[in-house]
């Protein structure tokens, strides 16, 4: 049996809430994504001289 296009319009239509979250989460992290990135780049340095540090240490502790 053919659906013609008035018995497709009277079908009632069920809001799809999981595609609206997705598109707002990504709309959410796309305009994230430059903070997340500042983020990044400003906690790097830290980062490195906490891992240069604990290595310092580590060798520091196995030597004596």
């Amino acid at each position: 049996m053919r659906t013609t296009t008035y018995e497709a319009l009277a079908t009632p239509v069920t809001p799809n809430y999981t595609e609206a979250l997705r598109f707002a989460r990504n709309v959410a992290l796309f305009a994230a994504a430059p903070f997340i990135g500042l983020a990044y780049a400003v906690l790097f340095p830290f980062v490195g001289m906490a891992a240069l540090g604990w290595m310092a240490v580590r060798a520091l502790r196995e030597r004596a």
